[in-house]
């Protein structure tokens, strides 16, 4: 008797402790509770809010049940309910004062339901509410008086509606408002004066609407604006005082529009402004002084427009900056100065332009430059030395270029070579001479005794016959005897080989030569390679005069 009296007696007094701070209350199936605040319910099935939810109750969820209506006071009164979130229900219906009784709730969500419209009375009895989500359901319109009640918000969501219009004074009661998402709407227009009292403003997304027109000034009183997304729309030109007044401004998203020239004075303003997307535009030609505004510019990309130069100055002012996207235009040349100030630039894209030739001090002023892309251009070759002011350089993109693997690209094979570790994805190729065309740039090593005394003649004419040429260096002597319209004859002497390969000219022996005269212009190659122990002699085709 004392042992079972031993046993039971901590029983009792457990029981009794449960009993005194009170037991968690049952959770309402079938969902499912978390600690003693919060309830996740998701049922395919689930057609109506369960009774009997724990009325201390801080976060409640719906995701993915068959809920379509939610009736006034369904939810019951609560003191405790901060965030209500209903995510990819079938709601088609809300009534109002479907939350009137929640006057303590800061967040709620109503996204990714077939929901049509929305009763301005929704909002009425949440004076707390400071985030609210709306985003992909399916309605055109929103009431002008529909936040009246919520003068508190600071997060607003509408993202991926039906929205074709807003009233001009919908955000009036908003004035401490810091991020509105209008994005994936159908929005034509924006009423003049309709962000006039967001004065609160940090974040504005307009991202993929029908936008064409912006009125003038549209944003001037959004003096806290941090980011501005008008990316995806129809844009063709800005209003001159576009930006006016946002000195606060870090992020301005332009791209895929249908922007074809910009005022030299566009974003004079933006002295603050970090990230800058032109992308997608048709865009011939900048204004030289266009960046002088925007010294702490880091991002830039102009790339898919339609520049065919750039203008002398143009990043002058950019000495913060750290990527530079030009892919996808027409760019035929650059000036040697083209970059010049880009002290901290660290990425350069110039791919998919019309460059056949780069300037050799084009990189000179980029020693911080980590990342090039040179690919789907015209380059044939590239200058001597032309990364030697580049020593933090480790990716570079060569593909798709007509490399000629010959004396002209000696410079480029041996810094390969030497860089060939972080480049070992590198799909670059040859195209030329005959005998390496498709080989991989990686490859290919010329020799240097071969390469040391390769040059470009100027004719020389010769002294017995009218046409006749003569063309002689340490590498062998060329005589070429040609008419107004065509070559005649052509011969070739070539040099003795080496000291050090007196037993033959060893395992190649690669000449070129660019022949200019009278009748125009030659270029030949000549590449002599040991095959089974005999010299395989292969001429270049020479370019017809």
């Amino acid at each position: 008797m004392p042992l079972l009296r031993s046993v039971l007696l901590p029983t009792v007094l457990g029981l009794g402790a449960l009993l005194a701070w009170g037991l968690p209350p049952p959770c309402p199936l079938p969902c499912q509770c978390y600690g003693r605040t919060s309830v996740f319910c998701s049922e395919e099935r689930m057609r109506e809010i369960p009774a009997g939810l724990p009325g201390n109750t801080t976060q409640l969820f719906f995701v993915e049940t068959a809920l379509s209506r939610i009736r006034s006071g369904a939810l019951g009164p609560s003191t405790a309910l901060t965030k209500l979130v209903f995510i990819n229900n079938r709601i088609q219906e809300l009534e109002p004062g479907a939350f009137r009784r929640l006057p303590a709730l800061a967040e709620l969500e109503l996204s990714g339901n077939p929901l049509p419209s929305i009763s301005p009375r929704l909002l009425e009895g949440l004076p707390r509410l400071t985030v609210l989500s709306l985003s992909s359901n399916t309605f055109h319109s929103l009431h002008p008086e529909l936040f009246t009640a919520v003068g508190s918000l600071q997060d607003l969501r509408l993202r991926g509606n039906r929205i074709e219009a807003l009233p001009r004074d919908i955000f009036h009661p908003l004035q401490h408002l810091q991020a509105l998402d209008l994005s994936q709407n159908v929005l034509a227009e924006l009423p003049e004066g309709l962000l006039a009292p967001l004065t609160a403003l940090q974040v504005l997304k307009l991202s993929d609407n029908m936008l064409a027109r912006l009125p003038p000034r549209a944003f001037v009183t959004l003096i806290h604006l941090a980011e501005l997304h008008l990316d995806g729309n129809q844009l063709v030109e800005l209003p001159p005082a576009a930006f006016t007044g946002l000195m606060g401004l870090r992020r301005l998203q332009l791209q895929h529009n249908r922007l074809d020239s910009l005022a030299p004075t566009t974003f004079s303003d933006l002295a603050n402004l970090t990230s800058l997307s032109l992308e997608g535009n048709r865009l011939a030609q900048l204004p030289a002084a266009l960046l002088q505004g925007t010294p702490c510019l880091l991002h830039l990309s102009l790339a898919r427009n339609r520049l065919q130069t750039l203008p002398k100055g143009l990043f002058a002012n950019l000495s913060a900056l750290q990527s530079l996207a030009l892919e996808h235009n027409v760019l035929s040349h650059l000036p040697t100065a083209a970059f010049h100030g880009l002290a901290e630039l660290t990425a350069l894209q110039l791919g998919s332009n019309n460059l056949s030739v780069l300037p050799a001090g084009l990189l000179d002023e980029l020693p911080r430059l980590r990342s090039l892309g040179l690919e789907h251009n015209h380059l044939s070759h590239l200058p001597t030395g032309f990364f030697d002011g580049s020593e933090e350089l480790v990716r570079v993109g060569l593909e798709s270029n007509p490399w000629v693997c010959d004396c002209h690209l000696a410079y480029l094979l041996s810094w390969l070579q030497a860089f060939a570790e972080p480049l070992v994805h590198l799909q670059a190729s040859c195209t030329g001479p005959a005998a390496l065309v498709g080989r991989p740039l990686l490859e290919v090593t010329l020799r240097p005794q071969v390469c040391a005394h390769h040059q470009v003649w100027d004719a020389v004419p010769g002294e017995h016959a009218a046409g006749q040429c003569t063309y002689s260096n340490p590498e062998g002597t060329l005589h070429l005897s040609c008419n107004a319209t065509s070559c005649q004859q052509l011969s070739l002497h070539l040099p003795p080989p080496p000291p050090e390969d007196a037993a033959g000219l060893g395992p190649e022996y690669q000449g070129d030569w660019v022949l200019r005269s009278s009748c125009g212009t030659l270029r030949v190659s000549v590449l002599i390679a040991v095959q089974d122990g005999e010299k395989d002699v292969s001429p270049g085709v020479p370019a017809a005069p």
